[in-house]
């Protein structure tokens, strides 16, 4: 993890597993773009190494930080010295650099759902809105913050455990309102955002139980999930005439502000890591 060049700064992404990741392609696709001095990969931490393996890492002065995945999340905000609000919010962070010598955690899933949101309609295009959030997970709180900012009209949580969405919905006051999921499709009706951020449609894992109808004319339909690239949900959603968008765009949305927050400068606006993200996921088996 530490660099052979002394002019290379380095970054990684880290978890338990870490090898699907597709956060080294991305990252190092933006890297040549800049011409910069830099590389980013993939490191296996397991959980009983971790406080020792990552305060290895920041020993290194070419080191810039690191992203951080499941099962880590948590572990990586009690570690910080200090935290975004969006992180501790979130009660979990994605990102570690160091703040004047020091550890400083931010959660970007955040600026990841909301960025590709804001590129559709606005800063101001979710106003007054009725947004759906599907599941009450680490991705669900995470979206539920980021809607939260697009100052929705009301957020309904909806969850196979109904006691997991009423706790959260709770923990944030209005608008955010819990419904039983036997009121899911009802809950529907209107609605301009439907975003799943349950592993409901993941490759490997049943689909959404839910029918894809009722929503607003000209409602987005948002699936966290980027295995497989179009689910079940996208692909009903499709059918009936919905602005669509995937887990690639939030990977891609949470990506742009750590690579800022590495390496001292914003990646290229162009679309053509999307593109490259998709074949690589379209030739895996």
């Amino acid at each position: 993890m530490t660099s052979t060049n002394a002019q290379i700064k380095t970054a990684c992404v880290i978890g338990d597993p870490i090898d699907h990741s597709l956060s080294p392609l991305l990252h190092n696709y933006w890297i040549k773009a800049l011409g910069l001095q830099a590389h980013y990969n993939r490191v296996m931490i397991k959980a009983d190494r971790f406080n020792v393996d990552v305060t290895n890492c920041f020993k290194d002065r070419n080191f810039m930080g690191m992203n951080i995945t499941l099962p880590h999340k948590q572990a990586a905000l009690a570690l910080a010295s200090d935290a975004s609000t969006e992180a501790k919010k979130a009660g979990a962070a994605n990102l570690l650099i160091r703040r004047k010598g020091k550890l400083w955690a931010h959660n970007t899933d955040i600026e990841g759902f909301t960025g590709p949101l804001i590129k559709a309609r606005g800063s101001k295009g979710w106003e007054a809105s009725t947004i759906i959030i599907i599941g009450a997970g680490g991705a669900a709180r995470a979206a539920l913050i980021g809607a939260l900012k697009l100052r929705p009209y009301k957020i309904i949580l909806l969850n196979r455990t109904d006691a997991k969405a009423q706790a959260l919905a709770k923990a944030f006051g209005k608008p955010v309102l819990a419904l039983p999921w036997s009121d899911r499709q009802n809950a529907l009706r209107g609605a301009d955002l439907l975003v799943n951020a349950s592993a409901a449609g993941m490759a490997g894992k049943p689909a959404l139980d839910l029918r894809c109808e009722g929503l607003a004319p000209d409602a987005l339909v948002y699936d966290l999930i980027y295995t497989p690239l179009e689910t079940p949900l996208l692909a009903a959603a499709n059918t009936a005439g919905y602005g669509v968008l995937n887990g690639l765009d939030m990977l891609i949305g949470q990506a742009r502000p750590s690579f800022e927050a590495f390496f001292g400068v914003p990646p290229p606006a162009d679309e053509g890591v999307k593109a490259i993200l998709v074949k690589t996921l379209e030739v895996q088996p």
